[in-house]
């Protein structure tokens, strides 16, 4: 059973990830931090490192990579150091969400429950989808692979989730792709044109935020912080934890998981005169302002801007 007192998310926010491009994750953990802690720490550059990337076909790049970082997760070398890190000697695993931003196209890699969400004019547009065991889709592949799923919505009675980077006991199936096992890394990507005159900011986080509040209701509520102007990024993250948590434990669980939350905010594009007095003006997505901040048992901030 997964500790809830202990801190199993981690996040990546790098505006200079690549050549007019930034990167930003959020990884939600279960069965232990190591697996979370591990994709912080290395999947980016895996990700770099794709000769698809090299060439810019971003939407495999993001699929070769979430399957084969997820593959190498299972080498010995790997498997050494996750048990260096470990908190669980049970098998784990995370959810990621990889939002890159290129130039002014934004790509989103989803596998798992954690969610990116763009503010378009004030309304949530969802940048992926979360898996769930109980969708038609997730729950056919679980069959196929030998597995079922029990009536609160887990797989063979454990994940409540139906994808996700580690958690190598539920891909046994020597005869399945790593696409068809019971849980699978295979993510799905969803692409979107910024508009600078439209788009206003993006929200990465994991399910202890949405299973509070729906995309529009966390929208709803960072907006208007935003728009005063008087507060970071990352106490926007704050105040949003806070509204999310619940007063005790007494309920059913909502309210009492881990939340980490990334805001990225899209600074508006510049005028032509303003262009004119630059020597060098970077593209408006490059030119945001982020904040992640991380709260539960511990709390984390870092604050980052150009």
């Amino acid at each position: 059973m997964e500790n809830s007192i202990l801190f199993q998310d981690a996040h990546n926010c790098l505006l200079e990830f690549d050549k007019a491009t930034s990167l930003f994750a959020v990884y939600d953990g279960h069965g232990g931090h190591e697996v979370a802690q591990y994709c912080a720490q290395s999947f980016p550059e895996y990700i770099k490192q794709r000769e698809t990337f090299q060439k810019g076909d971003y939407i495999q790049a993001l699929k070769e990579s979430f399957l084969g970082f997820d593959e190498t997760l299972a080498t010995p070398e790997v498997v050494t150091v996750l048990k260096r890190i470990a908190d669980s000697k049970d098998d784990s695993g995370c959810t990621a969400v990889v939002a890159l931003l290129k130039d002014q196209e934004l790509y989103v890699a989803n596998a798992g429950d954690s969610r990116c969400v763009v503010c378009r004019k004030g309304e949530a547009i969802e940048m992926s989808l979360d898996h769930k065991p109980e969708d038609d889709v997730e729950m056919e592949r679980i069959v196929k692979a030998g597995g079922k799923v029990t009536g609160d919505g887990r797989v063979n009675g454990g994940l409540n989730l139906s994808r996700a980077l580690g958690d190598h006991a539920y891909k046994q199936s020597e005869n399945l792709p790593a696409e068809e096992q019971m849980i699978t890394a295979l993510p799905d990507v969803r692409t979107l044109m910024i508009n600078p005159d439209e788009d206003e900011f993006m929200i990465l986080a994991c399910d202890g935020i949405w299973n509070s509040l729906s995309s529009q209701e966390v929208v709803d509520f960072v907006r208007p912080r935003i728009q005063e102007g008087h507060l970071k990024l990352s106490q926007i993250c704050a105040e949003l934890f806070d509204h999310c948590l619940a007063p005790n434990t007494l309920g059913d669980g909502t309210g009492c998981d881990n939340m980490t939350a990334v805001i990225v905010q899209f600074l508006p594009a510049l005028s032509s005169t303003e262009t004119k007095n630059l020597k060098r003006v970077a593209l408006p997505i490059e030119n945001c302002t982020e904040d992640a901040s991380v709260k539960r048992s511990k709390t984390e901030e870092s604050d980052l801007s150009v």
